[in-house]
């Protein structure tokens, strides 16, 4: 059975790209990336009644996101690579909103991993 194609599409970033995000009291938040030139707009939106596969996609990207982030300064740095290993994002039962606890076993990093710097 031949691969499942997808749509694919791959812009260059420059200094006039920027992403932003805004939140709603009442509706679901949006996270807009727009790209200098060829001029693209990217807006992520989400239904209005969210589960738990919604939360855990939003995890994974701002775990990937901050990878890239840092892969991106050690490159502008002229510093190696990190090893490629896979970014840990995690999802417990026990994750809420509100980040202000200060023994949150739920947030603490994952066994045997490591402190990412750029």
């Amino acid at each position: 059975m031949p691969a499942r194609r997808v749509p694919a599409l791959a812009l260059p970033v420059g200094p006039g790209a920027g992403v932003s995000f805004l939140g709603y009291a009442h509706r679901t938040p949006l996270l807009t990336i727009t790209t200098g030139r060829p001029a693209l707009l990217v807006t992520l939106t989400l239904p209005e009644q969210l589960e738990a596969g919604h939360v855990d996609f939003a995890r994974q990207l701002a775990a990937t996101a901050f990878a890239y982030a840092v892969a991106v300064e050690r490159r502008y740095r002229g510093l190696p690579l990190l090893p490629d290993t896979p970014v840990p994002c995690t999802l417990t039962a026990k994750a809420d909103a509100v980040p202000d606890e200060p023994d949150r076993p739920d947030l603490m990093p994952l066994p045997g991993g490591r402190e990412v710097t750029a």
